[in-house]
């Protein structure tokens, strides 16, 4: 059983967790998405939206240890439903190319 983490991070953090995600055999296999704050809710820095296996998901925490924390309920759902509707606006464009 997995799940879904949503994090904040700040910008001069960004790099240094990306590699470290991307690097480790166990994270990098999670469906990990980084995405300026700023383009989805105003605020500095940036969202990392994490899909994965318990053991991914726990993994991840301990990567992003004290360089991001994990947003409360509310903002979640916000960030959420902004990447969904960006993803569909994607699929919408894409769908229209070929269409």
């Amino acid at each position: 059983m997995g799940g879904q983490h949503v994090y904040l991070i700040s910008g001069e953090d960004v790099e240094k967790v990306r590699q470290a995600l991307m690097s480790d055999e166990i994270a990098s296999r999670a469906n990990i998405v980084f995405k300026d704050a700023k383009l989805l809710t105003g605020r500095e820095g940036y969202y990392i939206r994490v899909i994965g296996t318990e053991e991914q998901l726990k993994r991840i925490r301990e990567i992003v240890g004290g360089s991001a924390k994990e947003i409360e309920a509310k903002e979640v759902e916000e960030v959420l439903k902004k990447l969904q509707e960006e993803d569909e606006s994607a699929l919408a464009g894409f769908g229209s190319i070929f269409g």
